[in-house]
């Protein structure tokens, strides 16, 4: 047990630097950034499928899943995106490689067990901008929205499970804004400093029965109340120019007082079913409906952007040939697959930015003997925007790679 302590203070002391770029996309500018979290490795190879959950995996989306868990799991994930944006007449490419998350499950009865962590769940990180021989624009922004959580599931029947989970969003934003003109000698340049924190929930109910056949069915409902996020903003004003390798010169700068304002996260239902052989098999559907309040902290946000609710359809499962074979170890490996459609809720010149996902992934066995601690990799190819009304359209790739480690914590000993 004092290994796998250390390990978890490890993975979070990793967690102490978040100088990392989780997005690159001109989308993450809109809002309080693009969601960066689909859940574990696990899920995410699943479509972000949070309905199904067994006795040794971690599912961060559905609290309610934590009273199946038997085993202490501690699991961190990683990912990678490649990213390739056209427009009418350009083209270019850009990447982002982050942690996903450092997460713990602890059970502590046959019927309850909790779970905490961190994720980093939304971000932003653009750089936007034109040169011509009369004006030059450059916009820039980073930063992130994480989340600090504690989850707690319990059974409640033989086929009920309910669960909650207290968050802490915090997070820091910079977001800055530079123009100028040929013919004036200074330009002027914005920046915003933002400080975000804020308090949500999450709240879940789950429904498992093995069928008479002897197969299983399941249900979930999760819900997220709308959240308020406190923004606190300093604002800088400077003069500039700018060089002919467009390096931007300071000048004077001016610092506003320290503002605050109230942003929203938005209210999100989740409904999900799936049918599958225990041990064998299993494929779940899930739709998500999220309302359209949301607002940015930039004064310099255009006129042409609007949100209304979102919605997202996803189909994920999976399929293990024989989870206890002794003869051939890929009998033993979980083969993850899933098809996702998302409706973001953000429209930029009347035309509706959506996602589309197509995903797969390997759950392999890791240790000797009982172990159940496995190694994940997901690879997920999808596309984002349009190029209608001058519009970027995306064409990704991600690779993830997670670990998900078991442990017996809380067990008494039968001999001294």
């Amino acid at each position: 047990m004092i290994r796998s302590i250390l390990t978890v203070l490890f993975l979070f002391t990793i967690m102490g630097s978040w100088a990392q770029s989780r997005t690159s996309s001109p989308y993450s500018f809109f809002g309080l950034g693009q969601q960066t979290f689909r859940g574990t490795i696990e899920n995410r190879s699943m479509a972000g499928i949070r309905t199904y959950s067994d006795s040794i995996h971690l599912n961060l989306q559905n609290p309610a899943s934590y009273s199946k868990l038997r085993l202490t799991t501690y699991a961190i994930g990683m990912n990678h995106t490649e990213t390739f944006a056209s427009t009418e007449d350009s083209n270019d490419t850009y990447d982002a490689t982050s942690i996903q998350y450092v997460s713990i499950g602890v059970p502590v009865s046959p019927k309850t067990a909790f779970g905490f962590g961190l994720i980093p769940f939304q971000s932003v990180g653009y750089t936007i901008g034109s040169v011509s021989p009369e004006r030059y624009s450059r916009f820039t922004g980073e930063g992130s929205l994480n989340r600090a959580y504690f989850s707690l599931g319990h059974q409640l029947t033989k086929n009920i499970s309910i669960g909650g989970e207290f968050r802490y969003n915090f997070g820091e934003e910079t977001n800055s804004s530079s123009i100028a003109f040929n013919e004036v000698q200074f330009g002027t340049r914005e920046e915003n400093e933002t400080d975000l924190s804020g308090i949500s929930f999450n709240l879940a109910i789950n429904y498992d029965k093995i069928l008479d056949n002897g197969n299983s069915f399941n249900a979930s409902f999760i819900y997220q109340p709308e959240a308020d996020i406190t923004a606190r903003n300093v604002r800088r004003l400077s003069t500039i120019t700018v060089g002919a390798d467009l390096t931007e010169n300071i000048f004077v700068t001016r610092e506003s007082p320290e503002t605050k304002q109230e942003l929203k996260l938005r209210e999100e239902y989740t409904i999900g079913i799936g049918y599958g052989k225990p041990l064998n098999w299993n494929l779940a559907a899930e739709y998500s409906l999220r309302g359209s309040s949301s607002s940015a902290a930039r004064s310099f946000a255009p006129d042409n952007s609007e949100f209304t609710d979102a919605a997202s359809y996803r189909v994920g499962g999976f399929y293990i040939p024989n989870f206890n074979s002794i003869s051939s170890y890929w009998d033993r490996v979980v083969y993850r697959g899933g098809m996702r459609y998302e409706e973001s809720g953000l429209r930029l010149n009347g035309e509706d930015v959506n996602e589309f996902g197509i995903s797969f992934g390997l759950g392999l066995p890791i240790g000797r003997g009982a172990s159940f601690s496995n190694a994940n990799i997901g690879f997920e190819y999808g596309q984002r925007g349009t190029q209608n009304a001058g519009l970027i359209k995306e064409d990704f790739f991600s690779i993830s790679i997670g670990l998900s480690l078991n442990d017996r914590w809380f067990q008494k000993r039968r001999y001294n």
